[in-house]
C-alpha cells in the first residue's frame, strides 16, 4: 500500500486528492482479542466483508473554484468530504488542503445538544480556529442569517431540524473559510433559506473561497458549480463541465441494471452509456428550408426526441429559451398545457414532443433552448439536453431593447378630441383609426 499523507497549509484554498482509497471492514465491533484471533484465522468469504468506499480517486480543485460531487447513493461522495475534513483517515493515498476549512457534512456536527445556540456558536467557531473576539464580531450576522433570534439562549437539543441546519450553516459560512464543504444540508431548509444560502456561497466564492458541493438536487448543482465529478462505487466515472457531467449521471442512472441497484459491480462506462436515454432538441422554422436564423414575428417549433429503456412516468418538461450569454429569456413547462394534458405524464420508449412558439418574439440575438425532464416527484432531473445556437432577427430598423418583442396594440384616447368629435369617435379606438376618422 502507498503511504498515507494528510497536509494542511495556511494559504491558498486549493484541494488535491492523489490516488486516495478508503477501505472499511463490514461486521460487528469485537474486542481486541477477538479481532486479533479473527485476523489470524482466515475464513472463506472474508473479501465479501471488505468495502472500498473510495478507490484510487484523484482530482484537483483550484482556489476559488466550486466543484460538485454527484453520483448515486453509496457512490462515495460523503466519504470523500469526510476524508477532506479529517473526520476519517484514508487507507492509502495523499490529501492536501490549503487554508482554513469549514464543513457542513452532518446536521449539527460539532454542536453540543445541552448548550444554547449562543454557546454553540462560540464553541463551533473555536473548533474552526477563530478567536473569541473574531467570533463576537461576527455573532450578530450569524444570528441574523440563521433567524433563530429569540431562541439563541435555548439549548439546541430543542431546535427543529430546520433551526439546527440554519445555525450550522450560518456559523460555517461566516467564519470566512478558504475551503467550504457542503453535503446535502440545504435539503432541510425552506426555499427562502436555500436561496440565501446559495447567495452566501456565491458571495464566498467571489471572495476566493473554494467550495466542494454534494447534492442530489441538480438545479442547485447547476446554479452553484461550473465543474463536477461523477462518482460510482467510489471511483471517478466522469469529470468536466457541470452540464456534461450531469448528463452522464442521468444516463448512468437510467441505464442501471437490477444487479447494480442491488449493489452489484458497476459496468464499464461505455456499457452504461450505450443503452441510456437519448434526447435531442431541434428548433425549426415553420417556413420549409429555413434553419439557423428566424424572424421574431414568425412561428418556430421546438422538437424534442427521446428514447428510454422502458416506459416511465415523468414530472415536468421544463423548456427554457436562453440567450447565448446565459441570460434566461423565458421558461415554460408542460403543466401549462391545455387542461394539464395527462399525455405528458408518461413517455414511452421512444417518441417526440413539440412546443410551438407563435410567434417567436425575441429581439435580435443568438439563443438556444434548454429542456429538462424531471421524475414524478419533480425533485430529480432524469434527462436534459439543449439545442444548437440559433439566431433571431427582429426585422428592419434599430434593434429593440431587452430580450422580448411584445405583440402590442397601441391606442389613443384624446379627451379634448373626444369631446369635439362626440358621436364620431369611440373612446379607446386604435390611434391609426382615430387619425383616419378625424381627417
Amino acid at each position: 500500500m502507498s503511504p498515507v499523507t494528510l497536509t494542511t497549509t495556511t494559504s491558498g484554498g486549493a484541494v488535491r486528492f492523489d490516488d486516495v482509497s478508503k477501505r472499511y471492514r463490514l461486521g460487528t465491533l469485537s474486542s481486541l482479542r477477538d479481532t486479533i484471533a479473527e485476523r489470524l484465522r482466515p475464513r472463506a468469504g472474508e473479501q465479501d466483508r471488505i468495502l472500498w468506499a473510495v478507490r484510487n480517486l484523484s482530482f484537483d480543485v483550484a482556489p476559488g473554484e466550486a466543484l460538485a460531487l454527484i453520483g448515486p447513493n453509496g457512490a462515495g461522495k460523503t466519504t470523500t468530504l469526510k476524508l477532506l475534513a479529517k473526520v476519517t483517515r484514508p487507507t492509502t493515498g495523499s490529501i492536501r488542503v490549503s487554508g482554513r476549512l469549514s464543513s457542513l457534512i452532518e446536521l449539527g456536527a460539532g454542536f453540543h445538544p445541552e448548550l444554547t445556540g449562543r454557546e454553540n456558536v462560540f464553541l463551533n467557531g473555536a473548533i474552526l480556529g477563530l478567536k473569541r473576539n473574531e467570533i463576537a464580531s461576527r455573532f450578530d450576522d450569524i444570528i441574523a442569517f440563521s433567524e433563530i433570534g429569540r431562541f439563541v439562549d435555548t439549548p439546541v437539543k430543542r431546535y427543529s431540524s430546520g433551526m439546527y441546519v440554519r445555525l450550522a450553516f450560518a456559523v460555517a459560512a461566516h467564519v470566512e473559510p478558504d475551503v467550504l464543504l457542503v453535503d446535502e444540508v440545504l435539503a432541510v431548509g425552506d426555499a427562502s433559506f436555500r436561496h440565501r444560502c446559495i447567495d452566501r456561497m456565491q458571495s464566498l466564492q467571489r471572495d476566493g473561497t473554494t467550495i466542494l458541493f454534494v447534492s442530489h438536487n441538480m438545479h442547485l448543482v447547476r446554479s452553484m458549480c461550473s465543474r463536477a465529478i461523477l462518482l460510482q462505487k467510489g471511483q471517478l466515472f466522469a469529470e468536466g463541465p457541470t452540464d456534461e457531467v450531469i448528463l452522464d449521471y442521468e444516463k448512468l442512472i437510467l441505464g442501471l441494471t437490477p444487479a447494480m441497484q442491488e449493489g452489484g459491480e458497476a459496468p464499464e462506462p461505455e456499457a452504461a452509456l450505450s443503452d441510456s436515454v437519448l434526447l435531442k432538441v431541434i428548433v425549426e422554422s415553420e417556413t420549409p428550408g429555413e434553419t439557423g436564423f428566424f424572424r421574431s414575428d414568425e412561428s418556430a417549433i421546438v422538437r424534442v426526441s427521446y428514447r428510454t429503456q422502458v416506459p416511465q412516468s415523468i414530472g415536468r418538461i421544463d423548456v427554457r429559451v436562453m440567450r447565448e450569454d446565459g441570460t434566461l429569456c423565458t421558461a415554460i413547462d408542460n403543466t401549462e398545457a391545455a387542461g394539464n394534458d395527462r399525455r405528458f405524464s408518461q413517455i414511452g420508449t421512444s417518441g417526440e414532443f413539440t412546443i410551438r412558439f407563435c410567434p417567436l418574439q425575441y429581439t435580435n440575438g443568438r439563443y438556444y433552448v434548454l429542456v429538462r425532464i424531471t421524475d414524478p416527484s419533480d425533485a430529480f432531473v432524469v434527462a436534459s439536453a439543449r439545442s444548437d445556437v440559433f439566431g433571431v432577427l427582429s426585422g428592419d430598423g434599430p434593434k429593440p431593447a431587452g430580450v422580448f418583442v411584445p405583440a402590442a396594440e397601441w391606442g389613443l384616447r384624446d379627451t379634448e378630441a373626444s369631446e369635439t368629435l362626440a358621436g364620431h369617435v369611440d373612446p379607446g379606438v386604435p390611434a391609426a383609426k382615430l387619425g383616419s376618422t378625424g381627417s
